[in-house]
Formats: structure tokens, C-alpha cells, sequence
């Protein structure tokens, strides 16, 4: 990846490379500020693979910190000042970077942990599926990544990408590096932007982004504000929730020329592991995730016999570029089994159930947690959440069994209060037995800092409404 940024600053050196709100970098600025913190890091006299993690906010420090430290052999865990840093006590880094201030330091940790050569980088799972758990990335499966979307989309020098991602989750790998290697230009949002969704379509609009990656329930708040219209914005790539043909069909009122694809991957395997670009005459419906990216494949393993459901099956991916595994002391022995690194190959079983249709695409169907037991018969819960999608008044969407009294209850964001038991009745057609047993209208549904749905804290809202 370095090499490779170098290659772009001896071919364009005055191009335009990252733009924050305070300033912009031409790549040989750029490259000079990444020598500057490859020498700081090395002054350190840290081993090769040692790791570090570097702090950062909203301006044009992550990017030569994170190539700094990559050419001086360390391996970064990025962390976002903004957001706490709670998984810091497994991790054991050698060093802290200050990417806003030009600022390396020694930890005082007796035993810093030393990763494999082949890794890249170290992120955190979101957290959706449990506590979140430390995963050592592969550097070429980032790679391989970049050079697969730059092909893709036909990324060339001066293509503008929005970071409107926080760079606490390793997706902001696609957004940092994706312009960088390939010449573009790297506009980082400042967190004022990040953290009001009236705010960014107009910047959107006012930076002439051309690429953008984002999360459904996220993006669905922007299109809530308003706004202008992305006459300019080429390509929009979701990631990380399910989509729905409605969300795209408003997203592209907005956004009438972008061309909309849907990315599919745990972290676990790095970035993403499959593509499907949406149809003009896409359905309201749940979308593909499509196929897998070159050299990754899919087996959909059967966890049990078949219920009232069908026979459930297991989203499982093999690929070259997948991650290297758990760190140990944030995972479960069943974490460790599901993910496996052996001949050069990551297969990791998801918890995710999955189906192929007609053509060959992948559709996720939901999680496999998502089948609950409701009075001896099971219940889908993320069918009831694709049903509630597919109703006008529906922003969001989220459906949890409540421990209390096992009851299902559907959280929806957009009715009025008062609308909420009249759109149980219109569930009743689509959902039959599956029809929740209470709909609460809330104002908004809370999401984590990543922009998924925060499901932890829909169950708290609901618990509380429960008892009042």
C-alpha cells in the first residue's frame, strides 16, 4: 500500500490528495508527512509487526500517520477521539500515535504485542453479535480489496471519496485507502459533519463527492433532513445492514445518477466479500448481496434438520484475503472455531442464514439468532422487520423478543405513536403467525457509532416502555 501511494506521488505530485476542513494536501505534502512519521516510528527501535495505536479526529493527520507506521513495519489499530476506547485493555500496543498532533510515545505496557508479518492492521467487530472481538487484518487482503473496487469503479486521479466513517471500524479502510491508491482525492468530513445528518448531504453536495460508502440506517436519517441534490455522486456503495429496494429507490431521489451497490462481508474477512449492483427496476423488497469477489467462495452449511422454515442454512466464506484470526483474550472457543486460517485460506462460518436465488446471487436472509421460539413455534424476526420496511410509513425497523415475557415486539421509526397498533394490522396479510405481538413507534432508532442499528439499546427502550 505504501508502495503503491508512492508510485501516485512520483506520477502526480501536485494532485490534490486529502482535503479536510482546514486544510488540503497535494501528495508530495502528503508523502512528506508520511516520511516524517515512518522516521518517528522507527526512532521508537520497536520490532517488526509491533503494535501501535493511533488516535485521530476529523483532519488530514490519519492518513500519512497510518502509512507513516505501515513503512516503519508496525502494525496500527485506529482509534477515534471522539469515541471511548474500551477495548484498549486486551490489546497491549507498544506505542501511541497522535495523528492530529504529530505526537509518538512509548506505552508503558511490560509486554507489547508483537502480529504476525503478514498483518496489516487490527480492528474490532462492531459489536452487534456480542462484546466486540479483536481481529488481526491481512495487509494484501486490503489490498486486494482496493484494487478490486478501484477496478470496479473506474477510479481514476481526482475521483472524489467521502471518509464520512468513523476511524474506530475498520470499513474506513475502503474510504481512506480507496482514493489514495489510485490517485483520487480523500475528503474527510469534520465530526460536526459525522454526527448531524442535516449536515451531509449538503457537504456531499458542496465537495462534489463521487464515491461514497455508507450504511443504510445511516444514510436513511440523511435522506430524513434533506437536502440537496448529489447531482455529481457516481457511485454508492452500502454496506453492513440489509437493503431494501425502497431505501434505494428514495436514496436514488437524491442521488439521480449514482450507480447502487450492495457489499456483503464480516470483518472477519475483510471489507467485503461480495457485490451486487442494484437494478433501475429494483423491487421494495430485501436486495442480493450478489456474488463473491475474485477468489472467495461460499458454502451454505445446513445447522440442524429442517424446521416450520425450511432447511436453515449457514452463510460460510472461504477466501485468500480474509483476516488471520481472533486476538485470544476477546473471543470465545467457539469464536476461534468458526474462524479458521489454514494454507493460506480464512474460512469463517457467519451467523448469518443465507439462500441463493434463481440466478446464482447470495440473499442473506437474517440471522441465525433472528429464528425465535414464541409459544412452542418458531418466529422470524427479521421477516417481520422486511415486512415492516416494505410499509410507506416505515423509516426503520428493528424487531427484538423481549426476555420478560417472551413477547415479539416490532420498533418502528416514522409513524406517529398513535398510528403504531394500525400498523400491526396491516403486518397481519404479509405476516400471519409471524405478526409481532405489540409495534412501538419511537422517534428514531438509536444506532451505534458505526451507523447500524444499535439493537442493545432499541432492547433497553423497549424493556422500559414494556414496564411503564
Amino acid at each position: 500500500m505504501v508502495d503503491r501511494v508512492g508510485r501516485i506521488v512520483a506520477r502526480h505530485p501536485e494532485r490534490t490528495a486529502v482535503v479536510s476542513a482546514t486544510e488540503a494536501l497535494d501528495y508530495r505534502e502528503l508523502w512528506r508527512r508520511v516520511n516524517a512519521w515512518q522516521q518517528r516510528c522507527l526512532s521508537l527501535g520497536l520490532p517488526a509487526g509491533a503494535l501501535v495505536t493511533i488516535l485521530s479526529g476529523s483532519g488530514t493527520g490519519l492518513p500519512p500517520a497510518f502509512l507513516g507506521a505501515r513503512a516503519a513495519g508496525l502494525v496500527p489499530l485506529l482509534l477515534d477521539e471522539a469515541l471511548p476506547q474500551s477495548q484498549l485493555a486486551a490489546v497491549r500496543p507498544a506505542a501511541l500515535l497522535r495523528a492530529d498532533e504529530d505526537e509518538v510515545r512509548p506505552t508503558e505496557d511490560a509486554n507489547p504485542r508483537t502480529l504476525p508479518p503478514e498483518a496489516g492492521y487490527l480492528a474490532f467487530s462492531s459489536g452487534t453479535q456480542g462484546m466486540p472481538k479483536g481481529i488481526v487484518g491481512q495487509a494484501a487482503g486490503l489490498l486486494a480489496f482496493v484494487d478490486w473496487e478501484i477496478a470496479r469503479l473506474d477510479v481514476r486521479p481526482g475521483t472524489r471519496v467521502a471518509m464520512l466513517t468513523s476511524p474506530a471500524f475498520d470499513v474506513v479502510y475502503r474510504d481512506l485507502l480507496l482514493p489514495l491508491c489510485a490517485g483520487g482525492e480523500l475528503h474527510v468530513a469534520d465530526r460536526t459533519v459525522r454526527f448531524a445528518p442535516p449536515a451531509v448531504l449538503p457537504w456531499l453536495a458542496d465537495h462534489g463527492i463521487e464515491v461514497l460508502h455508507a450504511v443504510p440506517s445511516l444514510s436513511a436519517r440523511w435522506l430524513d433532513a434533506a437536502g440537496p441534490t448529489l447531482d455529481v455522486l457516481a457511485h454508492t456503495l452500502f454496506a453492513g445492514e440489509p437493503l431494501y429496494g425502497r431505501h434505494v429507490r428514495r436514496w436514488r431521489q437524491a442521488a439521480p445518477r449514482t450507480r447502487v451497490v450492495n457489499l456483503y462481508g464480516p470483518t472477519e474477512t475483510t471489507l467485503a466479500r461480495f457485490h451486487y449492483e442494484v437494478p433501475a427496476d429494483c423491487g421494495t423488497g430485501l436486495q442480493p448481496v450478489g456474488r463473491p469477489l475474485p477468489g472467495g467462495e461460499v458454502e451454505l452449511v445446513s445447522l440442524g434438520p429442517p424446521s416450520e422454515y425450511g432447511d436453515t442454512r449457514v452463510v460460510v466464506i472461504s477466501t485468500p484475503h480474509g483476516s488471520l484470526g481472533y486476538l485470544s483474550e476477546t473471543c470465545s472457543p467457539d469464536d476461534l472455531r468458526r474462524l479458521r486460517r489454514e494454507r493460506g485460506i480464512t474460512r469463517f462460518q457467519t451467523q448469518d442464514r443465507g439462500l441463493l436465488d434463481p440466478v446464482g446471487n447470495l440473499v442473506v436472509a437474517g440471522r441465525v439468532d433472528s429464528l425465535v421460539k414464541r409459544r412452542g413455534a418458531f418466529v422470524d424476526i427479521g421477516r417481520i422487520e422486511a415486512a415492516a420496511t416494505e410499509l410507506p410509513e416505515v423509516r426503520a425497523a428493528c424487531c427484538l423478543q423481549l426476555a420478560s415475557d417472551s413477547a415479539i415486539v416490532l420498533a418502528v421509526a416514522g409513524p406517529d405513536p398513535a398510528a403504531a397498533a394500525e400498523l400491526r394490522r396491516k403486518l397481519r396479510a404479509p405476516l400471519g403467525a409471524d405478526l409481532p405481538d405489540r409495534v412501538v413507534a419511537l422517534p428514531s432508532l438509536p444506532l451505534l457509532p458505526g451507523g447500524k442499528v444499535d439493537r442493545r439499546s432499541v432492547r433497553e427502550l423497549l424493556n422500559l416502555e414494556d414496564v411503564v
